[in-house]
């Protein structure tokens, strides 16, 4: 398995995890959280942000390919391929998530359902981004 693909099942399964836990605590604890005054509010998100920085630098340093010389593999075309194909998708659903959040939201909600709809929308992304370049990776990549 290419470190690449690696890199892309590990953040695959760590966005589940993390953002499962996280909007998984939000909805059962909802009278908890309203009750949160801000300083909490931002310490249980930077809690699960700061773990997905952590997965993601631990596994960037750990993870990366190396020829017998020690030097880093170089990306290929390929590589550049499936990832300019995976981002273009994720994109797509970025904007998709954004435009309800920056210009339906504000009209019908505000404060923290805002915050936690746009954590949503980049999470969405990301593990569309990483499906995508998982499935390019098993399938190959078809033009």
């Amino acid at each position: 398995m290419l470190s690449r693909e690696r890199f892309a099942w590990i953040w695959l399964c760590a966005l589940a995890v993390v953002f499962g836990a996280y909007f998984t605590y939000l909805s059962v604890n909802a009278d908890t959280v309203a009750g949160m005054h801000m300083g909490q509010r931002i310490t249980l998100l930077a809690v699960a942000l700061g773990s997905l920085g952590v997965i993601a630098g631990l596994t960037a340093l750990l993870g990366r390919d190396r020829e017998d010389d020690g030097t880093p593999t170089p990306i290929d075309e390929r590589d550049r391929r499936i990832e300019a194909r995976a981002a273009v998708y994720a994109y797509y659903v970025l904007m998709a998530g954004i435009i309800v959040v920056g210009c339906v939201m504000p009209f019908t909600t505000g404060g923290w359902t805002i915050v936690h709809a746009t954590l949503l929308a980049i999470a969405a992304a990301e593990i569309v981004h990483a499906g995508l370049v998982i499935h390019a990776y098993r399938r190959g990549l078809r033009v």
